[in-house]
């Protein structure tokens, strides 16, 4: 058996930090294509990473049947009309989150997805992190007895333009996806109060209350402008806590505070578990994994659009 043809689209700081060394890592695939509409970036590419073609347009990528899956790293913006070209070329695809802007655009490629067989995941990082993995297995063995979760968000890049979304969009919605991840009950509805900046769809304050399957709730505040950098979940269980932030995973100690905790197993990362499964490789029973059409890219991203639904209604939103 060859090895597996991949394709990069997008050569952003992301890209180049993450799923490159992921890529350099593997001694069963080839990165044969390498797209990005900047020739700079083309010139400038990581290190290591020898391509047999590169080019600035995905559909000629597309059309020169060189590559098994695709990478898309590219501005959320542009997320739709990739994803799309790929899927109809009936190349699986590994987006980067959100799956898309819009929530109409996001139904229609799982929906394309789902009708055509080809595999659509987002790269929700968080499902792989220990951290994540680790008080998941607590959560689903039935060992922590779930009573409330937090998150916190303060002081969002500025980098990005308006049409890639706010926050909310670009950070927050990892937490929408991960609330339901951890404790795998679905978000049932949002209440939400937003700021925006004064002309833009960009929020400045978000305060969130959401309702759970089971009657689990869970609060969320993001501030954009900040000083200092948090990101962070915090899990409340009838004997036992966790913090969560990001890759880092602590418990509360009586007379200490939180307290680091070290030795976690390794759960791999996004970009391997795409690749898995192109070549068919199916995860172990229990371990982390992102859906094959994408369902969880779709439901974190409607749960966003409720938040600013119910911040300009006034009134709680259900999901559907």
């Amino acid at each position: 058996m060859g090895k597996t043809r991949i394709g990069v689209i997008g050569l952003g700081s992301f890209c180049r930090n993450y799923h490159i060394p992921n890529l350099l890592q593997r001694s069963d695939i080839d990165v044969t294509a390498v797209c990005d509409v900047s020739q700079d970036a083309l010139e400038a590419r990581p290190e290591g990473l020898s391509v047999s073609r590169t080019f600035s347009n995905v559909h000629a990528l597309l059309h020169a049947n060189l590559i098994d899956g695709l990478i898309v790293s590219t501005s959320n913006a542009a997320h739709f009309d990739v994803c799309k070209a790929a899927l109809e070329h009936d190349v699986p695809v590994l987006v980067d989150k959100p799956i898309t802007v819009t929530v109409e655009h996001a139904e229609k490629l799982v929906t394309l997805s789902k009708s055509s067989d080809v595999l659509l995941q987002t790269a929700f990082t968080r499902h792989f992190m220990s951290s994540t993995e680790y008080v998941r297995r607590k959560i689903s063995s039935g060992e922590l007895e779930l009573q409330a979760l937090t998150a916190i968000q303060r002081r969002s890049p500025d980098r990005h333009g308006p049409t890639d979304g706010g926050m909310l969009h670009r950070r927050t919605v990892h937490i929408t996806d991960l609330l339901p991840w951890l404790t795998g009950r679905p978000v049932l509805s949002v209440s939400a109060v937003i700021d925006y900046e004064e002309g833009e769809r960009e929020e400045t304050f978000i305060e969130a209350r959401l309702e759970l399957q089971g009657g689990l709730r869970a609060t969320f505040l993001g501030i954009k402008h900040s000083e200092e950098y948090q990101d962070e979940v915090n899990i409340y269980g009838a004997d036992s806590s966790y913090r969560l932030e990001r890759e880092r995973l602590y418990t509360p100690t009586r007379r200490d505070g939180w307290k680091l905790a070290t030795d976690l197993s390794d759960y791999g990362n996004s970009t391997d578990h795409f690749i898995d499964k192109i070549q068919g490789r199916e995860p172990k029973p229990n371990d982390p994994y992102a859906d094959r059409h994408s369902d969880d890219g779709l439901r974190a991203l409607r749960v966003v659009a409720a938040m600013h639904e119910s911040a300009r209604t006034g009134k709680s939103v259900e999901i559907r």
